[in-house]
């Protein structure tokens, strides 16, 4: 079967992508209450450390454990963004004109993301800086941090989580905030020039960037896709978003094959293990991504109707360190396993209160509002006859790790 008559089975809407969001949001959660009780990882053997210098018999069973999983954990904000990137062309395509889309994109991010930075600031900075309040809310780090709203990513406020293992980190998650605003921004520019309902120019745009990208890491090796241990670069998200859009504006040319999806799969392993042809290893990535999100997970639907994703996103880190800040030093006498375990299910269960509430009382409010961007719709060119029939495509967005 190929993508575009999936697409159009299934109305637009891959039936996995409610599973696949939460699945990834769940395994970014777990992550990062590893390191939060664990502490940032020692540096000196680094996945690119270890593959350039090749370290790995320098390495303990736990050290060659974490290299192993590497690619596993450079894919969870990769494959947030090809979603994104695949869900945010059907919107774009469905609400064509550049005010629409604005507005539906403002409605879906800034709202939530409004009152979680602002309750970070007010609420929760108060509750566990070391600083007198007086001189806490006089800082400039406290003003400076709503600077997040605006996709500015800011990560202190004034004593706040400063004697943790991942020290002074109020919300992490920030950082995916600018590339997310470039990618919105460079679909505006598509749309208002009409370029995004031209198929074929924009398979050719994206894969020529694929080439320039490829060819630019050849010249410059310091350009690469990797920036820390576990996540990719900034520039290298931004183009995963955009081979998200590919797999969209070609999904006539794209077969879904259990086969495909293997090869895809190992491939982009072995690729991202060795630091090899990174551009090549975010089209696989973006293959597995689209195929998973086509099969079907019933079962996950039944248990949960509301999309919790972005509330997981923007409360598990806080609500991660503020649970290691109170328990871990009472935690003492246990060892890491014995510590998370403890630990990552009360965060869990927090995180989903916070997300749930943030769903039902700020995300789905907010998306009502869209129905009024409607009448600011003009008549537009319809897209590309392999995208007509999935106009219909979910607006949820997927944001990360």
């Amino acid at each position: 079967m190929k993508l575009s008559q999936a697409l159009q089975q299934n109305k637009g809407v891959g039936p996995g992508f409610h599973f696949l969001r939460h699945a990834l949001s769940f395994v970014i959660l777990a992550h990062h209450c590893r390191i939060a009780i664990r502490g940032v990882e020692d540096p000196t053997y680094a996945k690119g450390a270890v593959m350039a210098g090749g370290l790995y018999h320098q390495l303990t069973y736990g050290q060659l454990a974490i290299e192993a999983m590497r690619p596993g954990l450079y894919a969870l904000v990769g494959s947030f963004f090809a979603l994104s990137g695949f869900l945010v062309t059907g919107s774009a395509l469905r609400n064509p004109t550049v005010s629409t889309f604005f507005a539906n994109r403002a409605l879906r991010i800034a709202p939530a993301l409004s009152v979680e930075v602002t309750l970070s600031a007010i609420l929760l900075g108060p509750v566990v800086t070391t600083m007198a309040l007086s001189h806490y809310f006089a800082d400039p780090l406290f003003f400076n941090y709503f600077q997040n709203i605006l996709g500015h990513a800011q990560y202190r406020l004034p004593g706040v989580f400063i004697d943790n293992p991942w020290p002074a980190l109020v919300n992490a998650n920030m950082w995916t905030l600018a590339p997310e605003f470039w990618c919105y921004a460079i679909t505006l520019v598509l749309m208002g020039t009409g370029l995004i309902v031209k198929r074929r120019f924009m398979t050719v745009a994206i894969l020529l960037a694929v080439l320039v990208a490829s060819i630019a890491l050849i010249v410059d090796p310091t350009l690469d896709v990797h920036w820390g241990t576990t996540r990719f670069a900034r520039w290298f998200i931004v183009l995963m978003f955009f081979l998200g859009m590919l797999f969209y504006v070609a999904a006539e040319h794209i077969p879904l094959s259990r086969t495909l999806f293997l090869a895809a799969a190992v491939g982009y392993y072995v690729l991202t293990i060795f630091n090899l042809l990174g551009p090549l290893a975010g089209i696989l990535l973006t293959y597995c991504t689209v195929y998973l999100g086509f099969l079907a997970y019933p079962w996950f639907d039944r248990l949960l109707r509301d999309d919790l994703s972005y509330g997981m996103y923007l409360y598990g880190f806080p609500i991660t360190q503020t649970a290691v800040l109170f328990l871990l030093p009472r935690l003492s006498g246990l060892d890491i396993a014995g510590q998370f375990a403890i630990i990552f299910p009360l965060v869990l269960s927090a995180t989903i209160v916070f997300s749930i509430v943030s769903w039902k009382t700020i995300e789905r409010p907010a998306l009502r509002l869209k129905k009024y961007t409607t009448r600011f719709i003009k008549e537009a060119p319809k897209p590309p006859k392999p995208d007509a029939a999935s106009l219909s495509a979910s607006e949820s967005v997927a944001t990360s790790g």
